[in-house]
C-alpha cells in the first residue's frame, strides 16, 4: 500500500515571538487548524495567537487515516524528519483536551498507545538538572532576588572531573557573585570577597555547596561543613563584570570568560526576598544554550552497600521490627552530640514566639535594677531586654537593637530618658552589656569601655520592679524595637545575682559557635511548632519533610485532636513509620533505612495519600499500604505540628518511651505549599527558627 506524504515547511510571522517558547512547563492551548477551502490555509496557534499562516496553491489532502501525538513509531517516521529524529522523536510532555475533526474530543484513555502513563503530575514537567559540555549555559533571568550585601544566599550541587570551570554567576547592583573552580579547588566571590576552599572537588562525585553574603561577610559551606578558609582577597567586584546588572548564569558565560563548566548542575536554589522559596525549575530560563536537562550517571557509583541475602518465609511485602542489633547499630552510625555548643548561652530567634520571662527581679536599694550580661547580636534591630514596674503606670525599661547600636530606654511616664550606643555591635562577636544606676542617673557600659549616663527622670519615683522579659515580648505586649533581637545571651545576672532559671521560656535554643545553617532546631528539650491549619485527613493530600535527625527517635509530625483522626510520622530506633487514620479505619506503613537517618546528612521523606493507599518515601525508597475505603467528604481542617503535640494531644501508636526530638527540619511542604519554617504559626518550647547547627 502507498501512502502519500504531505511535507510542509512553514516559516513564523514573527520569529522573535515569544509564544514560540513552548518548553517551559506552562500549559498551553496549541491549535494546528487546516482549512480547505478556497484559499487552502494551515495555521497554528498558540494561546490564540497566531504564529505560523500559510497559504496553499495546491489542494490539502483530507488526511482521513491516522495521526500520532507525542512521537512516532519508528517505522512510521517520515524520512525527511529522521534527521532531525532518528528514532521516535517521542516527547516528555503532558497532553489533556485533545480535540480532532471538527472539535470532536479524543479521548485519550482508548487510544492505543505505547509508553504513555495517564494522569499529570506537576512534577514531571519540573527539571532540577542541567549537563554543561564547556560549550553550554543557561542564563536564568531572576528576579526579587536580594543584593550581594543584603543577605544573598545561593546553593547548588555539582559533580565534574574538570580542574576548571564557571559554575554560578550573579551581577547585581553592588557587584559580581562567581563560582568557579581553579586548579579542582572552589572558589567563590561574592563583592570584594574571595574564598577559596582547602580541599579540591574534581572527583566526579556530587558536592553541595552553600554560601552566604552581607555586610558583614562571606561565610561558604561544602557538603554542609562550614569552609575554615578565610576571606582573602580583595577584589573589585565591579571591575571583572561584563554583563548586565540583574542577570545570572549557570554553568558559564556567552563570553567565556572564565572557562566554562564541563559537568552537572543540580538543586538551585536562590534565596528571593518575596514569594514562594523553592528550588529552581531549569525548564523555566531566559535562555538554554545547548544544554540538557538531565545528568548522566555518575561514572563509579557512591557509596554502594551490598545488601546480605535474607532468607525469610514471610510473605513479601510485610516489614519486620529491626532487631535489637539494628537499633544499636543504627545508634552507633548517629553523629556525637553537637560538640560546638556556647556553655551557658541562649539563642534567641527574633520572634514573638521567642523569649524568656523572669517573674521577680532579686531585692535591691536601687528602684531600677542594675543588670549585666554577655551579648551576641546577629540582627541589625530587635528586642533584647523588657521590664516593667508590674503594675498599670509604672515605668518601663527597655534594651534593643536599633540599626546595629544599642539603644536604652527608660519611660518614667511624664518624662524619657535614652541612651544610644555610638559603635555598632551586630557583628555576631561577644560583648559585655552594664545596665546600673549611679545616683540619680542611669549608665549603659558596653564591654567596660563605652559608657553613657543620662540623669533618671522622677529620680526614686521611678521604679522597675519586674517582670523581665528577655529576647522579646509574647504576641499579646507591645513593645519598643521590631519584635525580638537574633542572637545569643548568656551570664545574666540580676542586681549582682546570677539570673538562674526563668519562669518561662519559649523558642529558645541552646547557642552555638559555628553559623547557623537554614532550617528549624528542635534541642530535644520537647519543643514543637504549629506549620499550617487547613490540612484536611480525607482528602488525597501530600506532605514532604527534609530533615536531619541528631537521635534515631521521636514524633517527627502529627496532626489531629483525636485517635480516629490522625496523621503521625514517627522515627523509632532508625524505622520511619506513618499511620493514617480519617475516620474510616487506620493504616499504616513502615520503612527502615540501609543508612540512619541520624548520620548528619539531609533526608527527604514524603508521604502521599491518595483514595485509599498510603505511600511513604524515605529518599529514594518507598514503601505503601492499603487501607480501608476512604470517603470523600469534607472532613474537618487539622493543625500540622512538627517535632512534638501540645499537652492533651494524644498519638495513637506512639512507642513507650520515645524521646523528643532532637535534630534539623529545614524544609516542610503541605500539599505542595511550603511552610514558613522561620515564621510558623505557633512555637511551644525549645525550638530555635532561625537556623540549625552545624553537626
Amino acid at each position: 500500500m502507498t501512502s502519500l506524504v504531505f511535507w510542509w515547511k512553514l516559516e513564523p510571522k514573527e520569529p522573535s515571538s515569544d509564544f514560540l517558547q513552548i518548553s517551559d512547563a506552562d500549559s498551553k492551548a496549541l491549535e494546528i487548524i487546516i482549512l480547505r477551502s478556497t484559499p487552502n490555509r494551515a495555521v497554528v496557534r498558540n494561546n490564540r495567537i497566531s504564529l505560523y499562516t500559510h497559504t496553499f496553491l495546491e489542494s490539502i489532502p483530507p488526511f482521513s487515516g491516522k495521526y500520532y501525538l507525542g512521537g512516532v513509531p519508528e517505522d512510521k517516521m517520515p524520512l525527511k524528519l529522521k534527521p532531525l529524529f532518528p528514532q521516535q522523536g517521542s516527547l516528555k510532555g503532558c497532553f489533556r483536551n485533545v480535540k480532532a475533526h471538527g472539535g470532536s474530543h479524543v479521548d485519550l484513555k482508548r487510544m492505543k498507545s505505547s509508553g504513555v502513563s495517564f494522569g499529570c503530575d506537576s512534577d514531571l514537567l519540573v527539571a532540577r538538572e542541567a549537563h554543561f559540555s564547556g560549550q553550554s549555559y543557561l542564563d536564568l533571568a531572576l528576579t526579587n532576588v536580594p543584593s550581594l550585601r543584603n543577605n544573598f544566599y545561593a546553593s547548588f550541587s555539582f559533580r565534574t572531573e574538570q580542574k576548571e570551570g564557571l559554575m554560578f554567576y550573579h551581577h547585581d547592583k553592588e557587584g559580581v557573585c562567581h563560582v568557579f573552580l581553579h586548579e579542582g579547588h572552589v572558589v567563590v566571590r561574592a563583592g570584594n570577597s574571595e574564598i577559596k576552599t582547602q580541599k579540591t572537588y574534581n572527583d566526579g562525585n556530587t558536592h553541595y555547596i552553600a554560601l552566604y553574603n552581607n555586610d558583614n561577610g562571606m561565610r561558604l559551606y561544602m557538603d554542609d561543613a562550614i569552609e575554615k578558609a578565610k576571606e582573602s582577597i580583595r577584589l573589585d567586584g565591579r571591575r571583572s563584570a561584563t554583563t548586565a546588572e540583574g542577570s545570572t548564569f549557570l554553568g558559564g558565560l556567552p563570553n567565556q570568560s572564565l572557562s566554562n563548566l564541563t559537568g552537572c548542575i543540580s538543586n538551585v536554589f536562590i534565596r528571593r526576598e518575596t514569594g514562594l522559596q523553592t528550588v529552581l525549575n531549569l525548564l523555566k530560563t531566559k535562555e538554554n544554550v545547548n544544554v540538557p536537562l538531565d545528568c548522566p550517571a555518575a561514572k563509579k557509583p557512591q557509596q554502594i552497600v551490598a545488601a546480605q541475602p535474607k532468607h525469610s518465609s514471610k510473605p513479601k511485602g510485610k516489614h519486620k521490627k529491626p532487631s535489637g542489633s539494628r537499633s544499636r547499630n543504627t545508634r552507633e552510625s548517629c553523629q556525637a552530640a553537637l560538640s560546638d555548643q556556647e556553655v551557658g548561652a541562649t539563642h534567641f530567634s527574633g520572634s514573638t514566639h521567642s523569649y524568656q520571662r523572669y517573674d521577680s527581679l532579686p531585692s535591691s536599694r536601687s528602684s531600677i535594677p542594675h543588670i549585666s550580661l554577655a551579648l551576641r547580636i546577629n540582627s541589625s534591630d530587635g528586642l533584647v531586654l523588657y521590664a516593667t514596674g508590674g503594675q498599670r503606670g509604672a515605668a518601663v525599661m527597655s534594651l534593643s537593637v536599633s540599626d546595629g547600636h544599642l539603644l536604652l530606654l527608660l519611660d518614667g511616664g511624664k518624662r524619657k530618658v535614652s541612651l544610644r550606643s555610638r559603635k555598632k555591635y551586630n557583628d555576631n562577636q561577644w560583648h559585655t552589656v552594664f545596665i546600673k544606676r549611679e545616683g540619680e542617673k542611669i549608665s549603659l557600659i558596653v564591654d567596660g569601655i563605652s559608657a553613657q549616663s543620662k540623669r533618671i527622670p522622677g529620680g526614686d519615683r521611678t521604679h522597675v520592679t519586674g517582670p523581665l522579659y528577655v529576647g522579646g515580648v509574647p504576641p499579646s505586649m507591645t513593645a519598643p524595637g521590631s519584635g525580638g533581637f537574633v542572637g545569643c545571651v548568656r551570664e545574666l545576672t540580676l542586681n549582682e545575682a546570677p539570673a538562674g532559671n526563668p519562669a518561662h521560656s519559649q523558642g529558645t535554643v541552646p547557642c552555638f559557635q559555628n553559623p547557623l545553617q537554614p532550617g528549624a532546631y528542635f534541642s530535644g528539650q520537647g519543643g514543637h511548632i504549629a506549620i499550617d491549619e487547613s490540612l484536611v485527613l480525607a482528602r488525597d493530600l501530600e506532605i514532604m519533610l527534609e530533615v536531619r535527625p541528631v537521635l534515631d527517635s521521636g514524633l517527627l509530625m502529627h496532626a489531629g485532636t483525636s485517635p480516629d483522626k490522625h496523621l503521625s510520622l514517627i522515627l523509632s530506633q532508625g524505622e520511619v513509620t506513618v499511620s493514617l487514620n480519617s475516620g474510616k479505619g487506620e493504616f499504616s506503613t513502615s520503612f527502615t533505612p540501609e543508612e540512619p537517618l541520624c548520620n548528619g546528612r539531609w533526608h527527604t521523606i514524603k508521604v502521599v495519600k491518595k483514595n485509599n493507599v498510603l505511600q511513604l518515601h524515605v529518599d529514594a525508597a518507598s514503601e505503601h499500604s492499603v487501607g480501608p475505603k476512604q470517603s470523600r467528604s469534607a472532613g474537618d481542617k487539622e493543625t500540622v505540628y512538627l517535632g512534638g503535640v501540645p499537652e492533651g494531644v494524644t498519638v495513637p501508636g506512639l512507642p513507650a518511651g520515645l524521646p523528643a526530638f532532637h535534630g534539623c527540619i529545614r524544609q516542610a511542604t503541605i500539599n505542595h505549599r511550603p511552610a514558613m519554617l522561620s515564621k510558623p504559626l505557633a512555637v511551644f518550647g525549645a525550638v530555635g527558627m532561625q537556623g540549625c547547627p552545624h553537626m
